[in-house]
């Protein structure tokens, strides 16, 4: 993951919601095995294994956020097992059909808790985060981004 997409994650992480927050380890993960992808067609397997671990970190991740008190928990942990299982396969067995059922499974998660965090309208988790805004302010291929607040209120009041 570049530095550019980094950014683009933590901005989101900011202003999310807990719906808002599984969708985004979901295509946190798809980035992690378009990685993995890439630095397999290149040979570089030690780099595959990286992002494939990074891709398993964000699974865990899910699988500690399942709410045990409801059914589907427990149909979404299977899922989830499945898909880091497959994932740990394919750093010793590196094959496409591996990392395409992997890739499969979180995609169609996706789309349904994509749908689930349309209709959420809770409000964001982290409190006195600093505010984005971005636009094509000054040029027709330049994007500034606009601090507001500066930081001002942030933090913890004695």
């Amino acid at each position: 993951m570049d530095k550019e997409k980094k950014q683009e994650f933590t901005v989101r992480i900011t202003n999310a919601n807990r719906s808002q927050l599984i969708v985004i380890l979901y295509d946190m993960i798809l980035v992690y095995i378009e990685d993995a992808k890439v630095f397999l067609k290149d040979g570089n397997h030690e780099q595959f294994c990286v992002e494939v671990k990074k891709a398993q970190e964000c699974v865990k991740e899910l699988i500690s956020a399942l709410d045990k008190k409801y059914e589907i928990a427990t149909e979404l942990a299977r899922l989830y097992l499945y898909v880091n299982r497959t994932l740990a396969k394919i750093m010793v067995k590196p094959e496409e059909e591996l990392i395409v059922s992997a890739e499969n499974v979180i995609k169609g998660l996706r789309e349904s808790f994509e749908q689930v965090a349309k209709q959420d309208d809770s409000p964001a988790l982290m409190g006195n985060a600093q505010e984005i805004y971005a636009g094509l302010t000054y040029g027709k291929n330049s994007l500034n981004e606009n601090l507001s607040d500066e930081g001002a209120s942030r933090g913890f009041f004695v």
